[in-house]
């Protein structure tokens, strides 16, 4: 029987952790530049907040946030365990979206809040690798 040494395979993976946290610090870093109202997925758009076309909705009861083209054929919405507040704040949300061609989810997303300016709220996954920017409308 033949024994490989684990090692090359052991190095291999330890470079390859760094790498990966440094793709995702720099998308998460990258998505926190934009002022925009959007949702990212990956590295995909799949909704832009655009003010012409476009309508926003808050509800501090229900904790939920909501995007949505005029005739609501492309939209997101995520309700959260609670309002953020403060930077570096986690909070849960499930979060709804368009693509092309479906309706995606995500139940039980945990969210960080990575950027606050006045009413809009910057929420990043490291998990999902999903960013979300949101605005308190009162």
């Amino acid at each position: 029987m033949i024994r490989h040494d684990p090692f090359p395979l052991l190095l291999l993976l330890a470079l390859l952790l760094p790498a990966v946290s440094c793709s995702d610090e720099r998308m998460r870093n990258a998505f926190c530049e934009s002022e925009e109202i959007r949702l990212m997925v990956g590295g995909d758009f799949p909704f832009v907040y655009d003010p012409a076309t476009c309508q926003l909705a808050f509800s501090r009861d229900l904790r939920q946030f909501r995007a949505h083209t005029d005739n609501m054929s492309d939209f997101f919405s995520v309700t959260l365990s609670e309002v953020p507040s403060g930077i570096g704040q986690r909070v849960s949300g499930n979060l709804i979206w368009t693509t092309h061609k479906e309706v995606l989810t995500r139940k039980n997303l945990t969210l960080e809040v990575v950027r606050i300016e006045g009413d809009q709220i910057w929420l990043w996954s490291d998990s999902g690798r999903i960013g979300l920017t949101i605005r308190i409308l009162e």
